[in-house]
């Protein structure tokens, strides 16, 4: 039970790491490889624009969203596939190397083509990961019921660095540019609930196809008045020091809190949790 909890606790941050190390074992197979053809060759240039786009998504804590995520195992699921291919190509390298039957892998042979095969869809994965990246709400502030808002500060610094490495502006960032001068005194720029629906909202990213890693990774407190005493807590409460939850984050925007608001975002185990429990709720 104990590695099961540590597994379904893996992050994203884990999960690109993998990713990395998978990336890593084809650049070694490759080099084992014997043969000239041009798809050997440009192999690197598609191995390349993978780790900058993982890159990308470990950097920017604002991107790691549950969709994301999916499609970071998604490219990981080929990228197995690749080395796999790999690894029976070199041994069936060696296999031959005494014999008068041997052959490099040549351009156009069948080898080559199952190769091709594989980094076309390495490439689409890398391209499903950008169009996941576009999409993540960044910035993005408010609800259904008052209206959404963008921090625009925010959102402008991740698309810097989205579109240097990827070439693409995020979607919010195409819906509020033309609205900059419209910043409020608090750096926030209106936007349409239309626009915001037509990137997903309705099915927000901490939502879709979510697996118990990251079940509760994404707690937002929006537009709430309270006059007396408010008590927020997102997190566990009881949790063993060895079960750790997924990476959290909690945005908490636009409220009214009375005179006496407690928060607190993390998990408690132990002896903590107990003291915690007594005196919290109080």
């Amino acid at each position: 039970a104990q590695a099961e909890a540590l597994g379904t606790a893996a992050s994203i941050i884990g999960i690109i790491g993998a990713a990395f190390t998978v990336i890593q074992e084809i650049r070694n197979a490759r080099a084992r490889v014997r043969g000239t053809s041009e798809t050997l060759n440009n192999m690197s240039k598609h191995l390349d624009a993978i780790d900058e786009s993982l890159s990308l998504v470990r950097e920017e804590e604002k991107l790691q969203t549950a969709r994301v995520e999916l499609q970071v195992k998604a490219i990981t699921d080929v990228a197995t596939e690749l080395r796999s291919f790999l690894d029976n190509l070199t041994a069936r390298q060696q296999e031959k190397s005494m014999s008068q039957f041997f052959h490099a892998l040549k351009s156009g042979d069948k080898d080559d083509q199952k190769l091709q095969g594989i980094l076309d869809q390495l490439d689409r994965a890398r391209n499903e990961l950008g169009l996941r990246i576009s999409v993540a709400q960044v910035g993005l502030l408010g609800n259904l019921q008052d209206g959404f808002r963008v921090a625009f500060g925010v959102l402008e610094q991740t698309n810097t660095r989205v579109n240097k490495v990827l070439g693409i502006n995020l979607a919010l960032m195409d819906i509020v540019k033309n609205r900059a001068l419209q910043q409020t005194v608090d750096g926030t720029v209106p936007v349409n609930t239309s626009d915001v629906l037509a990137m997903g909202v309705s099915s927000p990213d901490n939502t879709t196809n979510m697996n118990s890693s990251s079940e509760s990774r994404e707690t937002n407190i929006y537009g709430n008045v309270t006059l007396g005493q408010a008590r927020i807590m997102t997190g566990n409460i009881g949790v063993e020091g060895w079960h750790k939850m997924a990476g959290r984050k909690t945005t908490i925007a636009n409220n009214q809190f009375g005179h006496d608001v407690r928060i607190i975002t993390g998990d408690m185990g132990g002896e903590a949790a107990r003291g915690f429990n007594e005196s919290f709720w109080k």
